[in-house]
Parts: C-alpha cells; sequence; structure tokens
C-alpha cells in the first residue's frame, strides 16, 4: 500500500507563507509542482519546486510526493512547465510580482489570480 500525506490545515495553506504559485500537468491533473521562494543561509533568494501528486478515495483526498510508471509523462510535463516558470520570472525570486505561464499575476502576499 502506498505511503501518502493525508490533506492537512498546512497543505490548504501551501505549507509555507514563501509559496508563489503552482503549474499542473495537462497530461495528468493531479500532478502538480508548488514554486516556493527560499532564502539561502547567507540570505541568498532563490524559487525551486516540489513535485506531488493528487489523490481522492471515497472518504479521504491528500497529496503524495510517490509516483507510479504511468505518471513519467506528468511528472515530465511538470518539471519542464515549473523549470520554464522560474526561467521567465527571475524577479519572483525577489518578492516582486511574477506573471504565471497564463498570463495571470500572484505574490506571495495576495496569491489570488488578478487578471490584467
Amino acid at each position: 500500500m502506498e505511503a501518502v500525506r493525508a490533506m492537512s490545515k498546512q497543505s490548504s495553506k501551501k505549507r509555507e507563507s514563501n509559496y508563489v504559485t503552482t503549474v499542473r500537468s495537462e497530461a495528468c491533473p493531479a500532478i502538480a509542482a508548488n514554486i516556493f521562494r527560499r532564502t539561502s543561509q547567507d540570505g541568498h533568494t532563490y524559487l525551486d519546486y516540489e513535485i506531488s501528486r493528487s489523490w481522492k478515495t471515497a472518504s479521504r483526498e491528500g497529496y503524495s510526493t510517490r509516483f507510479y510508471a504511468r505518471n513519467r509523462d506528468g511528472i515530465k510535463e511538470v518539471a519542464d512547465l515549473a523549470s520554464d516558470w522560474i526561467e521567465q520570472n527571475p524577479q519572483a525570486a525577489d518578492g516582486l510580482p511574477e506573471r504565471s505561464l497564463n498570463g495571470r499575476r500572484r505574490t506571495s502576499e495576495n496569491t489570488s489570480p488578478a487578471v490584467e
């Protein structure tokens, strides 16, 4: 049986206040990458991402960092999307408003999309 992380209050808040945005796979919408703003020990800010898979049963739902072989294409797509987003939005590491791949603007203070 697969080990999973149950959905919690923390996951609904994206676990950290330095959450920036989420990108999802079109091939497998259950697979997504959350992009975060981090600070190194020497004070340098940078962006990185975490990939997860959502799951749902009749009585529970949650997220897992474990994947099946059939998830390969979705994982590749999400890794490419997240990497592209980070490369196209270097200002996001400095806490400035970012532009997501779908043209919406997000900030760490307000993660709801605002259409331009």
